[in-house]
C-alpha cells in the first residue's frame, strides 16, 4: 500500500486537487463532529495533516466591561482547550498527523487567515441544518464561510453521525451535476474519489421544467442526456469505473436530496461557479439548501 500523498489529477494530468492539509472548524456541534470524522477518512487515505481549529467569537465580549471581558475569554479558552482535547480523544486521531488551534477573533477573518497561513486544501465545518440554532460557526456565519472560502469545503449537518467506536465510510457517493463548464473539475474529483475508495458512484442531472411532459418525451430527454452524462466521463474511467447514470424531473434541489437518501449516499459531489470574488459569481442558494439539508457530507468544488 501506497505511503504517500494522493494527488488526484484529470486526464490532462493536471492537478484537480490534493488534500494535504484539512482545516476542521468546529464550534462543538454535532454538524462539525460529522464533519471531522469524514474528514479524518479522508485524511487517512490522502495522508493528510489535519488542523482541528476552534474559534473564539470576540464579538460575544463585547458587551461586558474589559475586566469582566478578560475573565470571561480565559474561561472560554480553559473549555475550548478541555473540548479540543475530549474530541480528539473521542475521534482516535492518533493515526492521523494533527495539530490543534485555539483563536480569538470573528470567525470569517480568522479562518480566512488560517486557511492562508497554513496553506489549507480542504476546509471541513458543520451547518446548521433546517434549525434555527445558532452556535459560532452556525447559521450566518456558515454561510459566509461557504460562500466566501475558495478551497474545497466539505460540510455536515446535525443529520449526520457517525457511530461510536466507527470510523466514517465513503462506500456510496453521489455527484450532481448541471452539465456546466463549472462542474468539470467536480466531475473528476467524484471519479477519483470513487477509485480511491472502490466505491459505488452515481452520477445525477435533474432537468427543472415547467407544465407536464409527456413520459415518451422524459425518456427522449432521459436517453440524450444519459449519453452526454457518459461522453463528460474522465478517458482514465471509462474502462475502469462502473458509475451508474441517472436522469430526473423536478426541483432540483428536491429530487438531489431524494436521490441521496434513496441511495443512503455517503457524500454528495457538487461543483459551484467561479470565484467568489466575481460580481455575480457566488453559489447559488440552491447549493447551500443542499448542504444544509443534506442527509450526508457533502463536498463542494470551485472551479
Amino acid at each position: 500500500m501506497s505511503t504517500g500523498r494522493v494527488t488526484v489529477k484529470d486526464d490532462l494530468n493536471k492537478t484537480v486537487v490534493e488534500f494535504r492539509r484539512i482545516l476542521v472548524a468546529t464550534d462543538f456541534s454535532e454538524g462539525a463532529r460529522g464533519a471531522l470524522q469524514y474528514a479524518l477518512t479522508i485524511a487517512r487515505r490522502f495522508r493528510s495533516k489535519v488542523y482541528l481549529a476552534h474559534v473564539i467569537p470576540s464579538q460575544v465580549f463585547h458587551f461586558v466591561s474589559p475586566e469582566s471581558s478578560a475573565e470571561a475569554i480565559q474561561k472560554a479558552k480553559v473549555f475550548a482547550i478541555g473540548a479540543l482535547r475530549r474530541w480528539i480523544d473521542s475521534a482516535a486521531m492518533g493515526d492521523v498527523e494533527h495539530e490543534e488551534l485555539l483563536v480569538e477573533g470573528q470567525v470569517w477573518p480568522v479562518l480566512q487567515e488560517l486557511i492562508k497561513s497554513h496553506e489549507i486544501d480542504l476546509l471541513a465545518m458543520g451547518t446548521h441544518g433546517r434549525t434555527s440554532q445558532k452556535k459560532l460557526l452556525l447559521g450566518a456565519v456558515a454561510e459566509e464561510v461557504f460562500r466566501l472560502a475558495e478551497c474545497p469545503i466539505l460540510s455536515a449537518g446535525p443529520e449526520v453521525r457517525v457511530e461510536a467506536g466507527k470510523k466514517a465510510e465513503l462506500r456510496r457517493l453521489l455527484y450532481a451535476t448541471n452539465l456546466k463548464p463549472h462542474a468539470e473539475r467536480a466531475a473528476s474529483l467524484a471519479f477519483a474519489l470513487e477509485r480511491a475508495y472502490q466505491a459505488k458512484l452515481t452520477v445525477l442531472n435533474v432537468v427543472e421544467e415547467s407544465g407536464d411532459p409527456s413520459q415518451e418525451g422524459h425518456e427522449i430527454v432521459r436517453e440524450f442526456l444519459v449519453k452526454r452524462l457518459k461522453k463528460g466521463m474522465p478517458a482514465a474511467c471509462k474502462n475502469t469505473c462502473e458509475p451508474e447514470f441517472l436522469v430526473r424531473f423536478g426541483e432540483a434541489a428536491q429530487e438531489i436530496l431524494r436521490t441521496a437518501a434513496e441511495q443512503d449516499a455517503d457524500l454528495l459531489v457538487l461543483g459551484l461557479r467561479g470565484s467568489p470574488k466575481l460580481a455575480g459569481q457566488l453559489p447559488s442558494a440552491t447549493a447551500y439548501e443542499l448542504v444544509r439539508q443534506a442527509p450526508c457530507p457533502v463536498l463542494t468544488l470551485r472551479t
